[in-house]
């Protein structure tokens, strides 16, 4: 088995984000906006980078402190939970979304679901290549938090980061940043739902969180919510 450092892995998120490519323009107060967004996204960045590092050394004392608190009620709980971050759900609830943007001309809610939308083909991408290449070990396979088989394809071994988590942050957050950041409790139960679980580990579901939001919070406050990732001759620009 081959192992991954924490080091590497951060690294490869921020190379991840530092590839996109932000479309330029002659406006000043658009220039002011564009150096504001940066620099918060930098911050942002670090800071998932750092809750990351952090939750990477805490994943078997947190596995440990859940399972010693397991209740019939909180299984219910999370069953009711973990739904946010289902795709076969929440997908067709934002295209509804989409829906009823158009047909009630809320332009606002218009651009939101299509914010979330981005975010989500964003994040996606970035969840499916990190889970393939990292190749971790869920929690119910008994390997320990530190177990890696890149490029090893089973689900068993796709641990890292958490789908379900990363899904539901990237639905969630242009509707928090637009509308009100209480609805960060959703995605939040989520990334407890998958630990609770034992489907991830608590790094996991914190890196899938850190993709989530970083893809919503790039769509709805770039100024521009254009971004392009060139790879292999290929550009993707939406």
């Amino acid at each position: 088995m081959t192992r991954i450092n924490s080091t590497a892995l951060i690294s490869f998120l921020c190379f991840f984000s530092m590839n996109a490519q932000y479309s330029a323009t002659n406006s000043d107060s658009l220039a002011t906006s564009k150096y504001s967004f940066n620099h918060q996204m930098k911050w942002n960045t670090i800071g998932v980078a750092s809750a990351f590092t952090v939750a990477l050394l805490l994943d078997e004392p947190v596995k440990y402190f859940v399972e010693g608190h397991q209740s019939d009620g909180m299984d219910d709980i999370t069953d009711v939970t973990n739904v946010f971050g289902e795709k076969t759900i929440m997908i067709p609830a934002l295209a509804a979304t989409l829906g009823a943007g158009y047909i009630f001309k809320d332009d606002k809610l218009t651009r939101t679901s299509w914010n979330a939308v981005k975010a989500v083909a964003t994040t996606a991408i970035a969840t499916e290549i990190l889970k393939y290449s990292t190749g971790r070990a869920r929690p119910f396979m008994g390997e320990g938090a530190y177990s890696f088989d890149p490029f090893n394809g089973a689900d068993e071994y796709k641990s890292m980061p958490s789908g379900h988590v990363s899904l539901a942050f990237a639905i969630f957050t242009p509707f928090a940043e637009s509308y009100s950041r209480w609805l960060y409790l959703v995605p939040a139960t989520v990334l407890y739902s998958r630990i609770y679980k034992n489907k991830h580990w608590f790094s996991d579901a914190v890196l899938g969180g850190g993709l989530g939001f970083l893809s919503g919070y790039f769509f709805t406050h770039h100024p521009r919510k254009k971004i392009q990732f060139f790879g292999n001759g290929m550009v993707i620009y939406f």
